[in-house]
């Protein structure tokens, strides 16, 4: 029989922990400036790597120069365009990951009694210089400089990104937005309801030189992770902003508490960023104490100095690696699953394997068979599913955490 005490238990539901990635975006308290840099120093996908020569605004190259500068002086900076296609939402355009979240928003608004709109979502910088153009009302720089006031120069907007909005309210006009219980709602507590969703002001009061006036209806989408990366302060127990909720995370810390990494930023990791043949090289050599080689490696393609040119020698040396032919080791090609797990069996000394392993596309004919064999027998990989290992995929740096960190537990040297 329950008695009172367990009873009560079994009624009060025992409140879930939040995840790391909420309880970090809850403590976020960013200012207009950080707001600004959260998006500029954001790290997104769908865009393309190259911005590319500025377009054409009006066809006279002299004033397109002068529209730049002018533009540029005020803080505007170039965006790039979306390198996937986009997804069509409430008759606009939106990157895939900013759809979603408008959705989010849009549902949270309404739960909450307000109703929001988009007025504007993926522009094209050809679109944005037929706006610009339109609103033209002269060519001096007092004139160019008012119409830069509240217009982008066409291939300086966030919208192009895809990732921005505009929003309006019920039947309030764009400029309007600020004054509505819905924006009062959205910028509550330092925008949480926004960031909630990953979404953040575009243009803040509190700035100067940021391009435009304020923009209070226009809001980007950078993500959580990025949000809380522009308010992170980096500790031994959780150096990176990026891993809160990666798989990764145990295994990241492990890393950069025994120096084998500082990573790809001083509060970043970068856990899905492709490893190259010189990274990994290096993270080999690190983790086997960092000897120093006794000759060069003799590769035409690494330069002494270069950050890799001894973990490289040393691979070498060690006959860990012979490169790509001989006198190529290609350090900045990219660093597959199958290479990395034969390279680390190397340098284990090539043991033999216990036991074959689970994986049909690793063949007996494969050159990583036997390292694949021992890393999955030592328990270092669990493969990509239970009956794949994905050799040819390109290693990420998370995935070289995890192998490092197993090795190092379960690998006895």
């Amino acid at each position: 029989m329950l008695t009172s005490t367990c009873l009560l238990s079994t009624l009060v539901a025992t409140p879930a922990a939040a995840d790391p990635v909420t309880e970090a975006l809850d403590a976020t308290d960013l200012s207009p400036d950080e707001f600004m840099a959260a998006f500029d120093d954001a790290i997104l996908t769908g865009l393309q790597p190259m911005i590319g020569p500025a377009p054409s605004i009006t066809g006279n190259a002299d004033l397109d120069n002068r529209i730049r500068e002018l533009a540029e002086a005020r803080g505007y900076k170039r965006r790039a365009e979306p390198s996937i296609p986009l997804t069509r939402i409430d008759g606009r355009f939106l990157q895939p990951q900013a759809a979603a979240a408008w959705e989010e928003l849009r549902t949270a608004a309404t739960n909450a009694g307000h109703s929001i709109t988009l007025t504007s979502a993926y522009r094209s910088a050809r679109h944005q210089a037929w706006i610009f153009r339109s609103r033209l009302a002269g060519t001096s720089d007092a004139a160019l400089s008012t119409l830069l006031e509240t217009v982008a120069a066409p291939g300086y907007s966030k919208h192009h990104t895809g990732y921005a909005i505009d929003l309006r309210s019920g039947n309030s006009v764009l400029f309007d937005f600020a004054t509505t219980p819905a924006y009062a709602w959205l910028s509550a507590n330092n925008f949480a309801n926004a960031k909630a969703h990953g979404w953040m002001p575009s243009y803040p009061f509190g700035i100067d030189d940021q391009g435009p006036n304020p923009e209070p209806w226009e809001f980007v989408w950078a993500g959580a992770v990025n949000i809380i990366c522009a308010d992170f302060a980096p500790s031994e127990g959780n150096p990176f902003c990026d891993t809160l909720d990666s798989i990764f995370v145990d295994d990241v810390t492990w890393l950069h508490q025994t120096k084998i990494t500082t990573g790809c930023t001083e509060i970043r990791f970068c856990t899905e960023r492709a490893v190259t043949r010189a990274e990994g090289a290096t993270f080999l050599w690190r983790l086997f104490g960092r000897s120093s080689p006794s000759q060069p490696a003799g590769f035409d393609d690494v330069a002494e100095g270069t950050f890799y040119a001894d973990a490289v020698a040393w691979m070498f040396e060690n006959d860990i690696t012979t490169g790509t032919g001989p006198l190529t080791f290609s350090p900045s090609d990219p660093l597959t699953r199958a290479q990395f797990v034969t390279l680390l069996w190397r340098a284990a000394g090539q043991p033999s394997p216990a036991r074959p392993h689970p994986f049909e596309d690793v063949g007996a004919d494969s050159f990583a068979n036997d390292a694949v064999s021992w890393a999955a027998g030592e328990g270092i990989t669990n493969g990509t599913t239970r009956t794949t290992f994905s050799p040819s995929d390109t290693v990420t740096r998370g995935e070289i955490a995890a192998f490092l960190h197993r090795f190092i537990d379960l690998v006895p040297l």
